[in-house]
């Protein structure tokens, strides 16, 4: 099994040359290409789950891509739901989101299910790309 922080690692190398004007891949092209595609196959379900509200938390508020694909509109709506945990109070990502909440369950469906894993690695990048400093 691939661990977190090799996982993360690579999608944030990924995430970056993402943010360069040039680039002119997509992100599933760009994950294909770098192997990031087989590494997140690899990954366990929940580790691919944790990872993408990881990176919605980070990216909270900051996703304006528009929703023109199933990637983008969960991007949207993780990124978006974030926001609104925040705007509430909650301040630690270990408290964005709790197992019956719309966020998780929308998660652990993208994660678990085997033919939606192009699909939340772009969620993942997508939301990551947008992230503002460090992902912590």
């Amino acid at each position: 099994m691939i661990d977190l922080h090799t996982t993360r690692t690579a999608l944030i190398v990924t995430a970056n040359l993402l943010r360069v004007p040039t680039e002119r891949r997509t992100p599933l092209e760009l994950a294909l290409q770098a192997g990031v595609l087989e590494m997140w196959e690899q990954a366990a379900p929940e580790l691919r789950r944790t990872l993408l509200l990881q990176a919605a938390w980070e990216a909270r508020g900051q996703f304006t891509g528009e929703a023109n694909d199933d990637a983008a509109r969960y991007a949207g709506f993780f990124a978006e739901a974030a926001a609104d945990a925040a705007s509430y109070g909650v301040i630690r990502r270990d408290d964005f989101v709790h197992p019956l909440s719309p966020p998780f369950l929308t998660a652990q469906s993208l994660a678990f299910d085997r033919e939606d894993i192009p699909v939340s690695l772009v969620v993942t990048l997508l939301l990551a790309q947008r992230i503002a400093g460090r992902w912590r």
